[in-house]
């Protein structure tokens, strides 16, 4: 599961409040989306088989990046993952020419800054740069980003490298080109370091690598990712779309969204399944699967194998205290590889979750509907963010 990890408090936090009460209604269908939006404001995504050939349930987008000194100077990288879970835009060095440079990130004796950026699935270790993000018709301007797996960054220190069990300095390890994290809080909370003499210790940077939308000059109070529905079985790519801003545009109202706001300090809400609740848990695009806690769904190479599809039920509730019952599928992973070699996109792949804290509503949740994310402290015509709806 691609979510970075909570290393700081809320002030300088990586996670994810509005009107609306309680309620009990059932949400057993896919609440819209697949439409397909026009505007400056709107990125496509596709989900497909990515740079390695072998990604599943992946939402992709191309964004181009440009030196701040020198703002002709741009290159333009495809295959950048959507990540709801995350903050911030992280790029694999390898993919960048050579010869373009930018600006480095330095602290106030000149040294440039590094920075380990912890997920939950392994740790990403690059120097921090200054860019202009651009995506769709939307420009961030002079923002920091990490370039992962530079060369300039050497190894990472003992502290980085033991916060998690991969090294996802590459394409073939990270799944994707880069990654942009366009969760609900700004900045991203992670661990900076600086090494002079290449002796590393940790720092507060001038700026932390942050949610690009958070500086847009517009549209810059959330996103709405939005992607069609899909068959049971799977289909071989996904084209939707990544829509900046809420209710700052015709095209991107509320409308029926039921708004669930999350915890202020953690970014979470609470789904519950199986008559228990869990607090900690949370919708993330950036998550391959359903990841459940029930260990009486068997189980194959790292997801549920059950011999017949599951219909299951969960209730999300946000801290407003709205609440609503939610329908989904859990299908055999295996016979959904097998049937469809080709299949990227399924509605219906669950996985264990093995920290046994939290559920987390992956990719899977978001096919055939328009899911809302609004950015900490920032205002939407439907309250205040941070808050997901749909």
């Amino acid at each position: 599961m691609r979510r970075l990890i909570a290393l700081a408090p809320i002030s300088v936090l990586m996670m994810i409040a509005a009107c609306g009460g309680g309620g009990g209604s059932s949400d057993l269908g896919g609440g819209g989306g697949g439409g397909s939006p026009s505007g400056s404001n709107v990125a496509p995504v596709t989900v497909d088989a990515g740079p390695n050939g072998n990604s599943v349930n992946t939402p992709f987008v191309s964004v181009t990046v440009c030196s701040p000194s020198s703002p002709g100077t741009c290159e333009t990288v495809d295959h950048i993952e959507v990540d709801t879970g995350s903050f911030g835009l992280r790029i694999i060095a390898s993919v960048l020419p050579s010869t373009f440079v930018l600006p480095a990130q330095e602290d106030a004796s000149n040294d440039a800054i590094y920075e380990c950026a912890v997920f939950g699935d392994g740790y990403s270790w690059g120097s921090v740069h200054m860019a202009n993000v651009q995506i769709a018709g939307e420009t961030a301007s002079n923002i920091p980003v990490q370039i992962i797996g530079d060369a300039a960054s050497g190894t990472p220190p003992s502290s980085c490298s033991s916060m998690g069990s991969v090294n996802e300095n590459s394409v073939g390890t990270f799944g994707a080109n880069g990654i942009i994290g366009v969760g609900p809080f700004v900045g991203d909370g992670q661990i900076y370091y600086s090494c002079p003499g290449g002796v590393c210790g940790e720092i507060s940077p001038p700026a932390q690598v942050a949610n690009p939308v958070a500086s847009f000059a517009a549209d810059n109070n959330g996103v709405i990712l939005e992607l069609p529905a899909v068959p049971s079985d799977g289909s071989a790519t996904v084209t939707g779309s990544l829509v900046f801003g809420i209710g700052t545009e015709s095209n991107n109202g509320l409308s029926t969204a039921t708004i669930y706001t999350l915890d202020a300090n953690t970014g979470t809400l609470t789904i519950t399944y199986n008559s228990t609740a869990y607090d900690m848990s949370f919708l993330d695009s950036g998550s391959n699967a359903i990841y459940l806690v029930d260990n009486s769904i068997p189980q194959c190479s790292g997801f549920y194998c059950p011999a017949s599809t599951l219909a299951l039920m969960a209730t999300i509730t946000g801290a407003n205290g709205t609440s609503n019952t939610v329908g989904f599928n859990i299908a055999n992973a295996e016979a959904l590889f097998s049937a469809d070699p080709s299949g990227t996109a399924f509605n219906n792949l669950g996985a264990p979750n093995t920290f046994g804290t939290f559920i987390d509503f992956g990719l899977p949740f978001f096919y055939g509907r328009n899911i809302y994310t609004a950015i900490d402290g920032a205002a939407t015509p439907g309250g205040t963010g941070p808050y997901v709806a749909f």
